[in-house]
């Protein structure tokens, strides 16, 4: 073995040693060392199976739409079809690709701290390999997260703070501002993946198409000053299953992809034994992480994107005397958020893998 290579495993022995104490700052360095050690393997899996599902659909959407608008001049009446399409499009293959490229990003974050040699069709072959629980793990954590969202969004629905409230933003500060709010707090519950994702999206989209009136509740429309008691009801046991969902079972693919492989529900059992045994340090550390991503997101994504769809596009759409800037608009703003989306997941997923590391060496 080459000297580089003992230095190498030797780095990577002090790292788990100083993972064992289990403290937030320890797992969050290992986290950035996995990525800084292997960023091209990590990137190219979240590009494939994360961001391009995303772009792929955006693009799919905007030639769907500018087509569309060569041969009808229509906008309004062909945007449903054509976001119904690329919601199924993109359900159709993320249900594939969320599963595999979290479960090949989990193996290299596992296989880092060992000085194991990684590569992206070792990763994605580990990931096909074990395709069976990380297909149960996937449809048990986004079915229980989106009967949580269900329960949330009719709470924020009635209280005017959700995004299916709205189908337009008014031209005036307020009304931008308080649209990157209602955005912001729609990005804290934690997201069930594909194909849940697409169908809850759609579900907003025809929400707001349908809410108060052809352009749904005005921005400035009060809120109930009381809720009635079974809306706070559904939407604080939403919240709650939320959170005990997310806090239970966010080391679950790690367990995956850390056993050899086993039956289809055969991690369940082990990876909420763990989570109950440190259950508030997983939950502040998880949901720690989550909303440090959410402020980042909402200050340098939601909030200029709002601004920009705000105050930008509809000059564009004056100035040009067509609608086709909301199309491209909107693809573009698919786009940067699935490229953004693209560093945001690989570290979620990484961090909980060096937490399930951390953990399981703390007994």
């Amino acid at each position: 073995m080459s000297d580089r290579m003992q230095a190498k495993r030797s780095a990577y022995h002090e790292l788990i040693e100083a993972m064992s104490s289990a403290s937030f700052g320890a797992v969050l360095q290992s986290t950035c060392a996995v990525f800084a050690r292997h960023p091209l393997p990590i990137l190219a899996c979240s590009l494939l199976c994360f961001a391009g599902v995303g772009i792929l659909g955006a693009l799919i959407y905007a030639a769907l739409m500018l087509r569309g608008m060569a041969a009808q001049n229509s906008y309004f009446a062909l945007a449903a079809s054509a976001f119904n399409l690329q919601m199924q499009i993109q359900a159709a293959l993320g249900a594939f690709t969320f599963l595999v490229g979290r479960g090949a990003i989990t193996w290299i974050a596992l296989r880092a701290p060992v000085g194991a040699a990684v590569t992206l069709r070792a990763a994605f072959g580990a990931a096909l390999w074990r395709w069976r629980p990380l297909l149960a793990s996937s449809l048990l954590y986004g079915a229980l997260i989106t009967v949580s969202l269900v329960g949330i969004t009719w709470m924020l629905r009635e209280a005017r703070l959700d995004v299916s409230n709205y189908r337009w933003v008014r031209r005036d500060a307020h009304a931008i501002l308080n649209m990157a709010l209602v955005r912001t707090i729609a990005q804290l519950p934690p997201d069930p993946g594909s194909p849940f994702t697409e169908l809850y999206s759609a579900t907003r989209f025809h929400l707001a198409r349908q809410s108060g009136s052809s352009l749904g509740w005005v921005l400035y429309q009060p809120s109930p000053v009381r809720l009635p008691a079974a809306v706070l009801l559904a939407g604080f046991a939403g919240a709650l299953l939320a959170c005990l969902t997310e806090t239970l079972l966010c080391m679950r693919t790690a367990r995956i992809m850390h056993m050899p492989q086993s039956s289809a529900l055969g991690w369940l059992v082990p990876t909420v034994r763990l989570s109950l045994s440190r259950f508030w340090r997983v939950a502040a550390w998880r949901w720690g992480v989550r909303l440090a991503v959410v402020g980042l997101c909402a200050a340098a994504l939601t909030l200029p994107i709002t601004l920009h769809q705000g105050a930008v596009v509809p000059l564009m759409v004056s100035e040009a005397r067509a609608y086709w800037p909301y199309p491209v608009n909107i693809s573009a703003y698919a786009i940067g958020a699935a490229l953004v989306g693209a560093f945001t997941i690989p570290f979620g997923l990484i961090f909980e893998a060096q937490m399930f590391l951390a953990l399981s060496n703390d007994r």
